[in-house]
């Protein structure tokens, strides 16, 4: 009963977000933790390359990302626009 207990409590507080793949926008994309912002890299990858990305690229992704969505009028941008 307390592994069930634990693995609801572990479930519960996950973070939810979304995953949109290339689809995120910016806002969404910088509010989400590394590895949600992780995955949304690699479901965009996996989209445009239909093969899954190796670590460093998602890695290098992200980082520019991070920068090409700082701006505020980019905020509504979807990631797969700008990377």
């Amino acid at each position: 009963m307390a592994v069930a207990v634990s693995a609801m409590v572990l479930i519960s507080g996950c973070s939810g977000a979304s995953n949109d793949g290339g689809d995120t926008t910016c806002k969404s994309f910088l509010a989400m933790r590394v590895d949600d912002r992780d995955a949304a890299v690699a479901k965009m990858l996996k989209e445009r390359e239909a093969r899954n990305a190796s670590t460093g690229e998602v890695d290098d992704k992200r980082t520019i990302l991070m920068g090409l969505c700082q701006p505020a009028d980019k905020q509504s941008s979807k990631i797969s626009d700008l990377a």
